[in-house]
């Protein structure tokens, strides 16, 4: 015969005394107590003809025959209902975690090879005066555990944050503690609401190589790190690109020394390149660069001294005035890597994630044509085939810089899944549109490219009709006589759907654009938005 916490958990009705302590289901006694005086309340609530037939309904629950409950069955229920909800919850923490990247890492956070600091624990140990200490020294309360990091995740936030620094000397990093206090400044503002943040991050991890990763205890007097902690820091130097590269990770990187660091002071054998000089920065800025949002990947050299930061003031600080590259063709990143002796290339693949993205914000990062010349020698080499949204908002981008994107985009196979490209905010001119014009009215290039938002740019009545015209064409067109998505690419499947009529969302004229009457009536007679 079932027990009751028996059939509680099976939905099924009573029909045994309980005969196991409420806390064996891991529950507070204090919360199962606040339980059931919520659960006498809404008994008194019921209406009087229902409590008469001897049934007690308890919302998202089984139903509890009058005869068979009592104050501890009634626990129980809500020990049951609580633990079913907590792990209804955690399930879909973990599927966030996991869609946001995060099972790429657990094979090294499970095994102990990588650490995540909590932001938290760095913040307190910097007010507090404190400088980090190696990785084995430091006490348990100073990480965070897979389960507390798939916990703080959500739909949106992925609650992980890589540090890209130069170590100071040659066996501590950051001796006198200087930069940890630059790093918490930067921590505790992402971790404070401002009307900019959709929604705050609770915590988050930090992957600082010092005391993430196993060190030599202390090298100067020979102890090292034993054979196993050996095997263990091979294998996290292995997952570096993965983590680096990680389009939902933030990149915090330090780019300029603490003040009263002095190169000429520094121990003979002390590297005293810059941050843009040394090897290991170089990989993690190019890995930073490949597909994050610019607000993901933060200069923290821009930092201003005496300035009280929140997540929006520093991100705005942070990503001012680029400070960032472009990504790298993907034959020519590989070998810069190739160049360094860093990491375990069989275990580390980075460039994969360029390949996955469908999504790419480069906006606000100041920008000019050589750097989205740049960026259109990757798209046209076929690297990001499932690219369906680009954003290139506010940069310095001009004519020159426009028509190299335009190549890219006419380069047939380079960009088969692009749907919305936006330049808003840039210095665009007629020359630049008649060089979209030409790619988007070219036969099997783009072959998706639905949106186009040029806002804010330079404009006048030659690129106008120039964007227009092929877009007009392509929506008079019979659906059959329109180019399928299968016919412009072979390298991937086409969707089920039908072919998307190219440009119906045409915004050329507006703010800081020259409008055009006759252009606009035009469009709106065929249904394209002006």
């Amino acid at each position: 015969m079932l027990s009751k916490r028996a059939c509680f958990e099976k939905s099924l009705p009573c029909t045994a005394a309980p005969t196991q302590p409420v806390t064996d289901l891991g529950v507070d006694e204090s919360k199962l107590e606040a339980w059931f005086a919520w659960y006498k309340s809404h008994w008194l609530a019921l209406e009087p003809e229902r409590r008469s037939r001897g049934v007690r309904p308890i919302r998202s629950g089984p139903a509890v025959h009058a005869s068979r409950s009592g104050p501890k069955a009634c626990i129980i229920l809500f020990a049951v209902q609580h633990a079913r909800l907590a792990r209804a919850s955690a399930a879909k923490k973990l599927k966030n975690w996991r869609k946001h990247g995060g099972g790429d890492l657990e094979p090294v956070l499970a095994s102990g090879a990588v650490a995540l600091l909590d932001a938290q624990w760095i913040i307190s140990h910097a007010e507090a005066g404190g400088v980090l200490a190696h990785r084995q020294a430091l006490p348990k309360e100073a990480f965070l555990s897979l389960a507390d990091l798939a916990e703080a995740t959500d739909e949106d936030d992925f609650p992980v944050a890589a540090l890209s620094y130069p170590w100071l000397t040659k066996d501590h990093p950051d001796p006198r503690g200087a930069n940890l206090s630059r790093v918490a400044r930067a921590l505790k503002a992402l971790l404070t609401d401002s009307h900019f943040a959709h929604s705050p991050l609770t915590r988050l991890g930090v992957f600082w190589d010092f005391g993430s990763l196993h060190q030599h205890p202390d090298p100067a007097h020979g102890v090292e790190r034993t054979e196993e902690q050996n095997a263990l820091f091979k294998q996290g130097l292995g997952c570096l690109g993965t983590l680096y590269s990680n389009p939902q990770i933030f990149v915090l990187r330090l780019t300029s020394f603490p003040d009263g660091h002095n190169a000429e002071d520094q121990a003979e054998g002390t590297n005293v390149a810059t941050y843009f000089d040394r090897g290991w920065c170089f990989c993690e800025n190019s890995w930073a660069s490949l597909t994050k949002d610019g607000r993901l990947s933060l200069d923290l050299g821009k930092m201003r001294d005496g300035v009280e930061y929140d997540w929006g003031s520093l991100t705005d600080d942070c990503t001012q005035d680029g400070g960032r590259r472009p990504p790298l063709l993907p034959s020519a990143f590989a070998a810069e890597l190739e160049s360094k002796s860093f990491t375990n290339g069989k275990d580390d693949k980075p460039l994969e994630q360029f390949g996955k993205v469908t999504v790419l914000i480069y906006g606000d990062l100041g920008w000019g044509d050589a750097e989205v010349a740049q960026l259109a020698e990757v798209l046209a080499s076929g690297a990001a085939p499932r690219l369906e949204k680009l954003w290139l908002n506010y940069n310095q981008i001009g004519d020159e810089g426009c028509k190299a994107l335009a190549a890219a985009l006419g380069k047939e196979g380079a960009v088969p899944r692009l749907e919305t490209l936006s330049l808003v905010g840039n210095k665009i001119g007629d020359e630049g549109c008649k060089a979209l014009a030409a790619a988007i009215g070219k036969e099997g290039t783009a072959p998706r490219l639905e949106t186009l938002y040029l806002e804010g740019n330079q404009i006048g009545e030659e690129g106008c009709k120039a964007l227009a015209a092929p877009s007009l064409k392509a929506r008079d067109e019979p659906l059959a006589a329109r180019p399928s998505p299968a016919q412009c690419s072979s390298r991937l499947p086409s969707r089920a759907d039908a072919p998307v009529l190219r440009a119906q969302m045409l915004r050329v004229v507006g703010w800081e654009n020259k409008v055009q009457p006759e252009l606009a009536a035009v469009c709106e007679e065929r249904g394209i938005d002006v």
